[in-house]
């Protein structure tokens, strides 16, 4: 399938990504778990695993129950996810590129032979290694730079970073249960007041109230299984409402970067016209 992209993930940068490459005549197909842990659900085509389908900026992505689906729907111009959080579909499919986007702070089993050209989003990934590039994710002067040989800013590091921005609140799980969510996403709340309940084990159920007045930027979906620590909320006193249902500014520049290592990597390989068909086809098998 001609200009396949494959994106493992379908978060807020994984749909940044998606949306941008989309738009610029890509085939999107991407690749999600059973329960997706997204908290800003207006803006992540990791919804359509829940309701069927998720737009987002005027752009929808279908939910596919099997590959077979999946290469109907993408055949037809859309853009696709799909259960297989193992990528099992990549040796069917054999894309030029894969992108993991998951953003779990660590390889989730992503290689360089998955795909001729293969790209990391954030920590924890090692390029010319694990993948061709990673991108940085990282706030910052380096925001979106394509490294190619080395690795994206450490957890640790961002971590320190991001605690001195102090705009946003988040609210992670005390302990493992299921989530009861009390408000949609881009609410305005009062500070302590109750924005949702977590059912936990043996039946009791636990309130999580907001600590500071805002706007409810982000909630993951009603009975979401959690785990303790994840966060499953966040509350933003800076921000508009309208500003949780579109695409940030740092989703952006992330995926403009993953555009151009796209477009450059394509610009280096042979042109089919230039050659004669076999030693098309060798180099394409050695590449």
């Amino acid at each position: 399938m001609k200009k396949l992209v494959v994106i493992r993930g379908g978060g807020e940068l994984a749909t940044g990504i998606a949306h941008r490459l989309y738009n610029t005549g890509y085939k999107v197909l991407m690749l999600e778990r059973q329960f997706p842990s997204a908290i800003r659900r207006n803006i992540v085509f990791s919804e359509a695993i829940y309701d069927g389908e998720a737009s987002v900026e005027r752009t929808t992505c279908y939910r596919a129950d099997d590959l077979k689906q999946a290469e109907r729907l993408l055949k037809e111009g859309n853009i696709v996810i799909m259960v297989d959080p193992e990528a099992k579909c990549l040796g069917k499919l054999r894309p030029n590129v894969l992108v993991d986007a998951i953003y779990a702070k660590r390889n989730m089993g992503t290689h360089k032979d998955m795909a001729p050209l293969t790209i990391g989003i954030g920590p924890g990934f090692i390029a010319g290694k694990d993948v061709s590039c990673v991108i940085e994710t990282s706030r910052g002067h380096n925001l979106g730079r394509i490294i190619y040989d080395g690795i994206a800013m450490p957890e640790k590091e961002t971590v320190e970073a991001r605690a001195l921005m102090k705009a946003s609140h988040s609210i992670n799980s005390p302990c493992d249960g299921y989530l009861e969510a009390g408000h949609p996403t881009a609410y305005v709340i009062n500070k302590n007041e109750l924005i949702a309940k977590l059912h936990v084990e043996g039946g009791h159920v636990l309130e999580i109230r907001t600590p500071i007045a805002g706007v409810l930027r982000g909630m993951l979906h009603d009975d979401c299984p959690v785990r303790t620590g994840l966060k499953i909320a966040e509350i933003d006193p800076s921000t508009k409402p309208a500003n949780c249902m579109s695409i940030s500014a740092k989703s952006r520049c992330v995926s403009g970067s993953v555009l151009e290592a796209i477009i450059a990597w394509e610009n280096q390989q042979p042109k089919k016209s230039r050659l004669p068909w076999y030693k098309w086809k060798k180099m394409r098998k050695d590449s």
